[in-house]
C-alpha cells in the first residue's frame, strides 16, 4: 500500500510540473474558461516549484532513514525525492524556450533573442546530461552525497523558475496575450512519456545494479577469516596437493607479456574426467582474437576469485605448479591461472550459452586443448566485468552440482 501510494503522488507530481511547461495565456482555446488561472499563473506556478522542493527535502530524509536502516534507498523513496525537482526544471525552461522561439518568430527576430532560444534548449540538453548523476546515482551514494544531490537540485529549480519569469517580464511583455500556445497542451503527455521512458530505463538498470550487489554480498557472506595460510610457492615435495577449504590459498605471479601466451592453450587436468583422446581432431569452434595491448584492474582480483569458488558447495581444490583446478564429484568443472596482470579461466559449459559468450566477449573462446566441445577459455584483462565472471563461475559449477 505504501509503494501504491508513494506512486500516485509521484503521477501527481510529475502532471503538476507539466502543467508549468503550458503557458496560461489563452486557456478557452481549450474549451473552458478558468480566468482565474491566467491572472495568477506566475504565484500558482511558484507553489508547484515550492511542493517540489518540498517533497524533495522530506524524501531526502526518508531516504537517509531507509539506508541507515536498511543500507539501500528504495526506488520510490528516490522517484520522489528527485524526478519532481526534476521535472520543475525541465518544464520551466521548457515554458522559456517556446517563449523565447515565438518572440523570435513573431516579434523579435533579432540576433539576441536568437541566442536567447539557443541558450535555453541547450539548459535544457544539459539538464538531462547533469540529471543523470543528480538522479539515477541518488541512490547509489551516501547520505551527504543525497544531502549534495537535494541541494542542488533545489537550487537549479529556482534558477530556472527565475529565468523563466525574468524572460516573461523583461522580454516577452505585453505580447504574451497574443502568442500562440494551443499546441502546447501536448506538453502534459510529453511529460508522462518522459517519466515512462525514466521508469523502464531505471527499472533495467537496477536490475543489473542489483544483481551485482547480490554478488558482492554472496561474497562477502561466503569470505571467512582464515587463520592459516599456505603459500602457493611452498615447496612440498609433489607436483599437485589437494587443498582444504581451511587453508589459503596466496598467489604471487608477476605480470608477463601477453603476446606470447594469448594462443596458448589451457591444458585442462583429465585426471578425473572422461574425456576421450583424439588426436588431431578439428573443433567445432574456431575462434581467434586480436593480442590485446592495454591491461586494466582486476575486478574481481585473482584471489577474489579463487576465495569465491572455494566457497562453493561440494568443491574440491587442487593446486598445482601452474594451475588451480576445480571439481564436484572429482569432475573438474574450472582452471584458473594466473599471469600477473591478468588471469585465465578454463570452464566447462553449455554449447549455446559458450557461443554467446564467445560472440559478446573477444577473449572467450573455444578451449582447443580439450576435445570436448563443452569447454571453454577466458582471458581477463580486466575487460570482462565481474558479475560476468562470476555468472561463468557459478553456472560451470551448477551444471555438475544439479
Amino acid at each position: 500500500m505504501k509503494k501504491f501510494l508513494s506512486n500516485v503522488l509521484l503521477l501527481i507530481s510529475v502532471l503538476l510540473v507539466s502543467l508549468v511547461a503550458v503557458p496560461w495565456n489563452k486557456i478557452d482555446q481549450w474549451g473552458f474558461e478558468l480566468a482565474f488561472l491566467t491572472e495568477n499563473e506566475l504565484m500558482i506556478k511558484a507553489i508547484i516549484g515550492g511542493f517540489t522542493i518540498l517533497l524533495g527535502v522530506i524524501f531526502f530524509f526518508v531516504s537517509n532513514n531507509q539506508f541507515k536502516k536498511n543500507g539501500i534507498v528504495e526506488n520510490h523513496t528516490r522517484n520522489l525525492a528527485v524526478i519532481p525537482l526534476f521535472g520543475y526544471a525541465l518544464a520551466s525552461m521548457s515554458y522559456t524556450a517556446y517563449l523565447a522561439y515565438s518572440i523570435y518568430v513573431s516579434a523579435i527576430p533579432s540576433t539576441a533573442q536568437l541566442l536567447l532560444f539557443v541558450g535555453t534548449l541547450g539548459i535544457i540538453l544539459s539538464l538531462f546530461v547533469v540529471g543523470y548523476f543528480l538522479v539515477v546515482e541518488y541512490k547509489r551514494v551516501k547520505n551527504l552525497g543525497r544531502l549534495f544531490r537535494t541541494m542542488i537540485l533545489s537550487e537549479i529549480a529556482i534558477g530556472t523558475a527565475a529565468f523563466a519569469y525574468l524572460n516573461l517580464v523583461y522580454r516577452v511583455q505585453d505580447r504574451y496575450s497574443s502568442i500562440s500556445t494551443k499546441y502546447m497542451i501536448f506538453m502534459i503527455p510529453l511529460f508522462l512519456v518522459l517519466y515512462i521512458l525514466y521508469l523502464i530505463l531505471s527499472a533495467k538498470t537496477e536490475k543489473n545494479v542489483e544483481k551485482e550487489e547480490n554478488l558482492e554480498k554472496e561474497i562477502k557472506e561466503n569470505k571467512k577469516i582464515k587463520d592459516k595460510s599456505v603459500p602457493s610457492t611452498v615447496d612440498t615435495g609433489k607436483k599437485t596437493m589437494i587443498v582444504s577449504k581451511e587453508q589459503a590459498i596466496l598467489t604471487g605471479q608477476e605480470s608477463i607479456d601477453p603476446t606470447s601466451v594469448v594462443f596458448q592453450d589451457v591444458s585442462v587436468d583429465p585426471e578425473f574426467s572422461k574425456m576421450t583422446n583424439q588426436a588431431n581432431q578439428a573443433n567445432s569452434i574456431e575462434y581467434y582474437i586480436e593480442k590485446p595491448k592495454m591491461f586494466k584492474p582486476l575486478t574481481p582480483s585473482f584471489d577474489e576469485l579463487v576465495a569465491y569458488v572455494r566457497e562453493l558447495p561440494q568443491v574440491v581444490t587442487k593446486l598445482d605448479e601452474d594451475r588451480i583446478t576445480f571439481y564436484v564429484d572429482r569432475k573438474p568443472f574450472l582452471v584458473l591461472m594466473n599471469f600477473g596482470n591478468y588471469y585465465r579461466l578454463a570452464f566447462k559449459y553449455d554449447l549455446e550459452q559458450g557461443i554467446r559468450l564467445i560472440i559478446k566477449y573477444p577473449t572467450i573462446s573455444k578451449n582447443k586443448s580439450t576435445k570436448d566441445e563443452l569447454w571453454f577459455k577466458a582471458n581477463n584483462y580486466g575487460d570482462i566485468p565481474k558479475e560476468v565472471i562470476y555468472s561463468i563461475v557459478k553456472t560451470a559449477h551448477s551444471n555438475y552440482n544439479n
